[in-house]
């Protein structure tokens, strides 16, 4: 099983990733002009083998921050999510590089994966705040796959949460946990 993350929308919304700062280069040159060691690497040798550097593109990040966005999906097909959702509209949403969650435990035990996660949800509300005009609602909901089908759990009630996007910040501390019904108004 594996927990996916999800919104929907009274609108079609723009897929794909968001958030990443990267460069794009062909293998060749990355192999020639950053970083000439890599050929020695197995994994780069294996790829060789089967790849021409020339034919290849890659994607460089400065740092591992810069790796870390979101990545939206859909709108889903086949899914019977009226149980959770109101809107027609439900895309996933991935964190990349990150998670959903993050705490002051975090930041202190695992300060890299604490500033990638936090990226993680900025982006997150950042996609929201520029997609959604002013009196709009988005909904959010996460909830375990079991096999292909998804929303089978009722929602914890007791973990619904109501964000304005006018005010919310993001803090220190953000879980966006299991089954967990939070609305989004701008």
């Amino acid at each position: 099983m594996t927990l996916f993350y999800y919104m929907a929308s009274t609108k079609e919304l723009p897929t794909g990733s968001f958030g990443q700062k990267k460069t794009t280069m062909k293998l060749i040159d990355y192999l020639t002009d950053i970083n000439p060691s890599a050929k020695e690497q197995l994994s780069m040798q294996a790829l060789l083998e089967k790849h021409s550097p020339e034919d290849l593109h890659i994607d460089i990040y400065e740092t591992e921050e810069d790796s870390a966005g979101l990545y939206v999906t859909g709108p889903m097909q086949g899914q019977d999510s009226c149980r959770v959702f109101r809107f027609p509209f439900v895309y996933q949403v991935n964190p990349e590089g990150g998670a959903f969650r993050i705490s002051l435990d975090m930041r202190e035990q695992y300060p890299d994966s604490y500033r990638k996660s936090r990226k993680c949800v900025s982006e997150l509300f950042s996609y929201l705040y520029r997609m959604m005009e002013p009196g709009e609602e988005v909904e959010l909901y996460s909830c375990w796959a079991h096999g292909r089908d998804r929303f089978l759990e009722p929602r914890r009630k007791e973990l619904d949460l109501m964000i304005d996007l006018t005010t919310f910040r993001v803090e220190d501390e953000f879980h966006w946990e299991e089954r967990q019904y939070i609305a989004v108004r701008r």
